[in-house]
């Protein structure tokens, strides 16, 4: 219980913080955050992967999702689906116009698209409130990405702004998935497994 209440305070002190910023930080640290990744060799090496659509202020990524396209590689983003337990299932996208607003106002894939298999993909990445430099990851408090990567052996990247990555370790729970690396603004973070 104590862990929750830590996790919720700190959530919603992070999310404050990414909320205050001005659109033109936003897309100005964005820009950074996906050019380090598209330089990465997490990219670099993924043929299929997974991306996020941005929302409240969170690292934009459709950069990453044009130069992903034109170099031919497949890309997923994850519709939540509703009905008996709530889940996120991914479908490909070739264009950002085939993402709609959804469940709490994130642009996802619709219902015609084509189902991805998480399993199949060479990378997946992946947003959040905050990080630790243990790969400790902080969502929204749903737990969807948690279910959805459970046991998944490709590398998870999350893209983060520099003030999201705590020194002091979250008060992570036995179901939260952790991040194999972290990008942000200012560096490359690889976190040892």
């Amino acid at each position: 219980m104590q862990k929750s209440f830590a996790k919720e305070n700190l959530r919603k002190e992070l999310l404050e913080m990414r909320r205050a910023m001005a659109f033109e930080e936003v897309y100005a640290l964005s820009g950074r955050a996906q050019k380090r990744f598209i330089e990465s060799e997490f990219y670099a090496s993924a043929r299929s992967f997974s991306l996020y659509s941005s929302f409240q202020n969170e690292v934009l990524t459709d950069e990453i999702f044009q130069r992903a396209v034109k170099a031919g590689k497949k890309v997923a983003y994850p519709r939540v689906i509703r009905g008996g337990k709530r889940h996120l299932a991914f479908f490909s996208v070739r264009d950002l116009k085939d993402l709609a607003t959804g469940s709490y106002d994130i642009p996802e894939p619709g219902e015609e698209g084509t189902a991805a298999e998480p399993d199949g993909f060479d990378l997946i990445v992946v947003p959040g409130a905050a990080f630790d430099m243990k790969g400790g990851r902080l969502g929204y408090g749903k737990g969807y990405y948690d279910r959805a990567l459970k046991g998944l052996g490709c590398p998870i990247v999350a893209l983060a702004y520099e003030f999201q990555v705590l020194k002091e370790d979250l008060p992570v729970e036995p179901h939260d998935v952790s991040v194999t690396a972290i990008v942000t603004e200012k560096r490359i973070l690889k976190i040892g497994r």
